[in-house]
């Protein structure tokens, strides 16, 4: 990595001259400034704002959270619960990754040269190696991935327990073909979720059929819309997460099918909001989303001020919540 020991040395100058130059203070020669500024560039000169904040002794921690969608409800209740935490004395900065891969590794490496005292990445997408690269200069928590690595901690559901939990209900309610209707195979969220639903259908002899989705309602609507055209034949419906569920619901009452007696579904996430303001209100697999939150900004926190963590990883436990459009035996009210 370049450093300003080196621009001195090809400018033939100080390195306070280099310093001065780059952070636009004290009176340097206009030629000289040129040259220095030139070089910097060349030799892809890029100022350490983290070690400089060290230096300066800062009270406050800026933090960097990056979310793949911010207008999903899971990542507005974390982000929620990681500002609860942080209080007056974090800067949380939010970047919003829209789910475009590029644009989040962008985000991430960028992240380490503006300041930023740590990162949360709510996003099992991540890059391995990236992961690794970035956590040799600053702390990181990273959601639904397991690393065993200094200065970084991992933040996991147990996602196949909950698609287990979610098929494994509507078994026990009648439902015999039981179709998922999944986010993205890149995700390893997603990926957990279809282990946990195969799973489910294999120790009950049924044939898993697993439809990649995406993860908003317009997407459930979508798909939804795409197998009913095609006459597919289904009585239950676990979803990736209450979004699509609900897209898949409004395609299914406009196709004048009746939930739960023609088809039964069962969302992921359990926003109270969503799932109640639906009708029938929607069953649903709950995780912690806030209590994750404020553990992850707790061990953030800890890994900028103590340097690691003893507790490399925190698992949490989903579980079901039974409502009205799952419901076909009612005397089936836990799993």
């Amino acid at each position: 990595m370049a450093t300003l020991k080196e621009i001195a040395r090809l400018c033939n100058v100080s390195v306070s001259t280099v310093s001065k130059v780059l952070n636009g203070k004290g009176r340097v020669g206009e030629s000289k400034r040129r040259k220095i500024l030139k070089v910097a560039k060349e030799i892809g000169y890029t100022p350490n704002y983290h070690a400089r904040r060290m230096v300066e002794k800062s009270k406050i921690l800026t933090i960097g959270l990056i979310v793949p969608d911010i207008s999903n409800p899971f990542f507005s209740t974390l982000t929620r619960g990681i500002e609860k935490t942080c209080g007056e004395n974090v800067l949380v900065i939010l970047m919003d990754s829209f789910r475009n891969l590029d644009r989040e590794e962008k985000l991430i490496k960028n992240a380490r040269f503006r300041g930023i005292d740590g990162l949360i990445i709510g996003n099992s997408r991540v890059n391995d190696d990236l992961v690794l690269e970035i956590s040799r200069y600053i702390p990181i928590v990273v959601f639904d991935k397991d690393y065993e690595l200094k200065n970084t901690v991992s933040i996991i559901l147990d996602n196949k327990h909950g698609a287990r939990l979610a098929t494994t209900h509507l078994i026990k309610n009648g439902c015999r073909k039981i179709v998922h209707l999944s986010g993205t195979s890149e995700l390893y969220v997603s990926v957990q979720r279809i282990e946990g639903y195969t799973l489910a259908m294999k120790e009950n002899n049924l044939e898993p059929k697993v439809y990649l989705t995406g993860y908003d309602e317009k997407s459930g609507y979508k798909k939804m819309k795409e197998l009913l055209s095609k006459n597919e034949k289904f009585d239950g419906v676990f979803c990736v997460n209450d979004l699509v569920a609900i897209g898949a619901i409004k395609a299914l009452k406009e196709n004048n099918m009746r939930i739960p007696e023609d088809v039964s579904i069962v969302g992921f996430d359990n926003d109270e909001e969503l799932c109640e303001i639906i009708t029938p209100s929607l069953t649903s697999i709950h995780q912690p989303v806030e209590e994750m939150g404020e553990i992850a900004a707790r061990s953030l926190i800890n890994l900028i001020e103590n340097g690691d963590s003893k507790i490399k990883k925190y698992v949490f436990s989903p579980r079901l919540v039974i409502r009205e459009s799952s419901i076909r035996n009612r005397g089936e009210y836990s799993v």
